[in-house]
């Protein structure tokens, strides 16, 4: 779900169902959540930072959150 929103930031989709259809498709996402961004807006961002925190903490960089994904945390938006 990271990466899904790293391409989003990185404007290499512009589009959040294309992520969502993409994060399916190319990486196995669970299909039932709608794709890696609808998962990222069911659960909340500010949530989903916190668990990337705890799992950059644990592992290292690569849970890093991205910029847009921590913005939108803080202001409570959401992709959709």
């Amino acid at each position: 779900a990271l990466e899904a929103a790293r391409v989003m930031e990185e404007g290499i989709v512009t589009d959040p169902r294309e992520a969502d259809v993409g994060s399916i498709l190319a990486f196995g996402f669970a299909p039932y959540t709608g794709g890696a961004l609808s998962y990222i807006d069911g659960i909340g961002a500010k949530a989903f930072v916190k668990i990337a925190k705890n799992l950059q903490k644990k592992y290292g960089a690569e849970f890093k959150a991205p910029k847009l994904l921590l913005d939108i945390a803080e202001k409570g938006e959401t992709f959709y």
